[in-house]
């Protein structure tokens, strides 16, 4: 008689929440972004123009009054402020979660580092940063904040670390962010921690060696294809499967150069098996730029880290000379290749933290680097090196709307970005409202809750996470997964947005209610019908 009871419970819940969801349908919103100084990057500035937005495009863009405004247009005012195309970073390891590794078998033999196939295992070429993505609200959110809404992701790990995505930053969900997978096979100028390759010149004997057998794996595999008379039929080999795309059919292979050595490195391995290579990292490309200049058609995407690798002198000569290069030398090597006529893009790769980026783009211009190159090396040129410039890196009619406003020219010290447009979805930069106080307790952590309602009640767990005012999480109920957006603890008063998905229907609840140290009482509401919520902390350890 319970069961019944608690099924009637659940659908006549859902059926109140289904009929409180229906009452607006979805729209593609159309905006008409008006009066702002356009920035196109790839034409001249307008100094009071207008950009139209429709499905996600840039429908049109021009002078004030000569841009008709469609009817159906949300209007933007944007008096005073600045639109630029979205910010590309061309080389970063955000919104990874890594792999999980498979336990041994008990019993199971152990490998050696003689082991020939150990080698292979170590590396893993065919690993897809498209299949490890998590994306957090957080970062995207603070990606939001600096302008960037293009991110190339790559795992890090390993010489062969694995095959990048390239995502557009629209939201929180990781299928609707991908452009294109995959995009390049990455490769680190590393050693193996107990097993082969343990040095460098065992590195690069590895690559050379594992090139040279991509290559006569990939002919014996053609041959016999082409006649497998009289042939022994090729051994299956993954590891040379993975690597054939990029050694035979020439896709990208991102060299992460952490040093002029793996420039040198990289550009012998790109001319010998004659690869389609791209030099990333590079932050003391500088000190070979005659060599980079004799190889102009290996594309260059520099790293915004300014910190001198383990290998500098710079290291080695007591810790003033270490920080004058972190100030003052390391951030004008974006700047002694411009003078070079070298044509780079930046990237965030070895920085920690996306705040770090506008700060660093900054001491690069300080230290001689043109502004308006300092734009294009996070727009346009990051966009032609990806292949992707005939639909983003530019503010253009036709292509895709990324745009970001800012108070005034972008990395300006004192310029914020306002407003971002990313697939032409529309992100305000959150600002701490007026009257909105330090939170006064840290919730984040685990939490069991009970719901209660007219029609009965039920326990959920809640997952907080608390980034100073701002609260994301999940609650997970016997009727799914719901998501904490948009949740502010203001003091002691709590305010969360709830998006859950019963019985596939979308609907969105809100919260208002108390948050002490080990417990939050309050109520969620969903149009006039409302449920009261009491939580209590589960302690770190139990489950």
């Amino acid at each position: 008689m319970k069961i019944k009871k608690n099924r009637l419970l659940i659908c006549l819940f859902v059926a109140i929440l289904f009929f409180a969801s229906t009452s607006s349908a979805p729209v593609t919103p159309t905006y008409a972004i008006v009066s702002c100084k356009i920035i196109p990057v790839t034409g001249s500035p307008i100094e009071k123009g207008t950009i139209i937005i429709r499905d996600g495009l840039i429908e049109s863009l021009g002078p004030q009054g000569k841009i008709t405004i469609p009817e159906d247009a949300e209007i933007i005012k944007a008096d005073g402020l600045f639109a630029y195309p979205g910010l590309i970073d061309s080389h970063t390891n955000l919104f990874l979660e890594p792999p999980k590794e498979v336990p041994r078998r008990p019993g199971a033999r152990t490998t050696t580092a003689t082991d020939p196939r150990q080698k292979e295992k170590a590396q893993h070429p065919d690993l897809m940063a498209a299949k490890l993505l998590k994306p957090k609200k957080a970062t995207v959110s603070d990606l939001h904040k600096i302008g960037i809404t293009t991110v190339l992701v790559a795992p890090e790990s390993g010489i062969y670390a694995g095959q990048s995505v390239l995502l557009n930053v629209n939201g929180e969900k990781a299928e609707p962010m991908v452009i294109n997978s995959p995009v390049a096979l990455h490769v680190n100028f590393t050693t193996a921690s107990g097993t082969y390759p343990s040095s460098l010149m065992g590195t690069m004997a590895f690559l050379r060696q594992s090139f040279l057998d991509t290559e006569h794996y990939f002919s014996h595999k053609s041959q016999f294809s082409k006649s497998s008379r009289g042939l022994k039929r090729p051994e299956y080999n993954s590891f040379l499967e993975a690597l054939s795309p990029y050694v035979v059919k020439k896709n990208p292979i991102f060299f992460n150069c952490a040093n002029l050595e793996d420039i040198k490195r990289a550009l012998r391995l790109i001319k010998e098996f004659k690869l389609n290579g791209f030099l990333t990292g590079a932050n003391e490309a500088w000190r070979v730029a005659d060599l980079l200049i004799k190889n102009a058609e290996v594309p260059l995407l520099v790293s915004l880290d300014f910190k001198p690798p383990s290998t500098s002198s710079y290291i080695k000569q007591g810790e003033e000379l270490k920080k004058k290069a972190e100030e003052e030398i390391y951030p004008a090597n974006a700047s002694n290749l411009h003078k070079k006529r070298l044509t780079f893009a930046l990237t965030s790769l070895g920085l920690k933290k996306p705040d770090e980026i506008p700060k660093n783009v900054q001491k690069a211009v300080k230290a001689g680097l043109p502004k308006e190159e300092a734009l294009k090396a996070m727009t346009i040129i990051p966009a032609k090196i990806l292949g992707v410039s005939s639909f983003l890196g530019s503010l253009e009619p036709g292509k895709i709307a990324n745009v970001i406003l800012t108070t005034g020219e972008i990395f300006g010290e004192k310029t914020k970005v306002e407003r971002v447009f990313v697939d032409g979805i529309s992100f305000g930069i959150k600002k701490p409202a007026e009257g909105e106080k330090p939170a006064k307790v840290n919730i984040a952590g685990r939490w069991s809750a009970k719901i209660s309602s007219p029609m009965g009640q039920w326990e959920s767990t809640i997952e907080l996470e608390q980034d100073g005012n701002e609260i994301s999480g999940r609650i997970s109920t016997r009727m799914g997964s719901w998501e904490i957006r948009d949740g502010i603890l203001s003091g002691n008063e709590l305010a969360l947005s709830i998006s859950a998905t019963i019985m596939g229907e979308a609907m969105n609840l809100s919260f208002s209610g108390t948050a002490e140290k080990d417990s939050i009482e309050g109520t969620i509401t969903v149009m006039e019908w409302s449920m009261e919520l009491k939580a209590t902390r589960i302690p770190d350890g139990e489950f």
